[in-house]
């Protein structure tokens, strides 16, 4: 059977495989924009794709310099607004922009990267509701923007279903917020100090979005969100949040333990930046972090090291593949403290973990550390089975271990049977022999 024999329903079954699947690079056809290819071979393929606007999804995408002059050629249907070149926005362009957005009751989907300050003061006046909308991501890298006022989108997306603002102040986003109960992904990164959200503020926000499933906090201005408040007892009565899955957060510290004393939730995910964070009091975020799904039966954790920063990461064994469940990074310049630091908030944040056989290290840097700054950090590993190292790690450690004598020496890591060696070049023996004991020796 020729393909202009199918019968119309079978068409629109091989076009909604064929609109699922865009055309890959050099092509960079984007979802939106692959029904134009079809309707472009013949009449018959244009009649059928525009009598199932719903069933292929529809849209009408509007990026770059393709703003305006397409939208009036084309049947009324869902716009998608993408901006990725800043360059774009700025006169008489921006202006192109507006007139795109003046169409709020079709406009589903807004995505403007890098957003000049003066469209972002037109995108203020906005006062209009945007039934239609589901998606809204704004970023913006500049110093003198405007506030977003309480009437940015009329305060009404009552189909919201994602939000990510970078650099975009708008302190009331609580009140748009309350319009829409279908809202998955909350996303505020790099928020200026006019744009600040108290604690309690968020939790607020947090209460209404019982369909959420992952929030995402960006603090890069720690200093500036210094909340103030006095450290207080845990909250009786905590918001909960039955759809939260995946909490992603960087900043301070106390910031976040004041946020999460407040919620629980069942979360499968978390990890958290900190800034010169070296010495931890935070007992409401480690009870916060006892009370999720993230700490049930971890099979792995690895640690690392570099000039900058250093990492904790937990990942829990579902059939053969590791799945992240935490991931605690402390940005710091301090070498000489970063190995207590690290065993500190592997102490203060999270309780023994039984389950725990696998334990990667990696230094990625060669520094001399004294033995009981390795003692305190792997004495609590009393389960792991397999100690991997990287080259850095494996001279580190195993300069330290020469020192261990006698009880010293079994205290450290009992129940280790393997250590693997990645990328050590040493044709010698491991020099770290007080870790070997019934252990074999296993170069990766």
């Amino acid at each position: 059977m020729a393909i202009n024999e199918l019968p119309d329903e079978v068409l629109v079954e091989i076009f909604d495989f064929y609109m699922a699947c865009p055309l890959p690079p050099p092509s960079h056809e984007l979802e939106e924009d692959a029904w134009h290819t079809l309707v472009h071979v013949c009449r018959t393929w244009r009649y059928v794709v525009f009598g199932s606007p719903r069933r292929l999804n529809l849209r009408l995408l509007c990026k770059n310099r393709r703003l305006v002059k397409t939208l009036d050629i084309w049947p009324e249907l869902p716009i998608v607004i993408h901006v990725d070149d800043w360059t774009i926005c700025e006169p008489p362009n921006g202006t192109n922009v507006i007139s795109v957005l003046k169409r709020h009751d079709r406009v589903c989907k807004i995505f403007i990267d890098s957003v000049p300050t003066s469209l972002l003061e037109e995108l203020a006046t906005m006062s209009e509701p945007f039934p239609a909308l589901i998606e809204l991501e704004l970023e913006s890298h500049r110093t003198d923007k405007p506030i977003l006022p309480d009437s940015f989108l009329g305060g009404s997306v009552p189909r919201l279903r994602s939000l990510d603002l970078w650099g975009i102040p708008f302190p009331g986003i609580g009140n748009l917020l309350l319009s829409t109960h279908d809202l998955v992904t909350l996303s505020l990164g790099d928020i200026p100090p006019s744009g600040y959200i108290s604690p309690e503020s968020m939790v607020t926000i947090l209460s209404g979005l019982t369909r959420l499933k992952s929030l995402e906090l960006y603090i890069e201005t720690a200093e500036f969100w210094t909340h103030g408040a006095s450290r207080r007892p845990p909250e009786l009565t905590r918001v909960i949040l039955p759809a939260l899955t995946n909490l992603t957060f960087s900043g301070d510290s106390e910031y976040l333990e004041d946020m999460v004393s407040r919620i629980d939730a069942s979360l499968e995910c978390i990890a958290m930046t900190f800034f010169d964070e070296l010495v931890f009091d935070i007992p409401l975020l480690r009870d916060f972090i006892g009370r999720t799904k993230i700490l049930v039966a971890p099979h792995r954790a690895d640690t690392s090291f570099s000039n900058s920063e250093l990492t904790i990461s937990l990942f829990q064994r579902k059939g053969e593949i590791d799945f992240g469940v935490l991931n605690l990074e402390i940005i710091c310049d301090m070498l000489d403290s970063q190995l207590s630091s690290l065993a500190r908030a592997w102490n203060l944040l999270l309780p023994p973990l039984p389950s725990l056989e696998h334990l990667g290290i990696y230094a990625q840097w060669h520094h001399e550390v004294a033995i009981t700054q390795w003692m305190e950090l792997l004495r609590p590993f009393t389960t792991v089975k397999d100690l991997v190292l990287d080259e850095p790690a494996t001279l580190s450690v195993s300069s330290a271990m020469q020192e261990l004598v006698g009880e010293q020496a079994t205290e450290i890591l009992p129940a280790l049977q393997t250590i693997f060696l990645e990328g050590f070049q040493s044709s010698g023996p491991f020099p770290g022999s007080s870790l070997l004991r019934e252990s074999s020796l296993v170069a990766l």
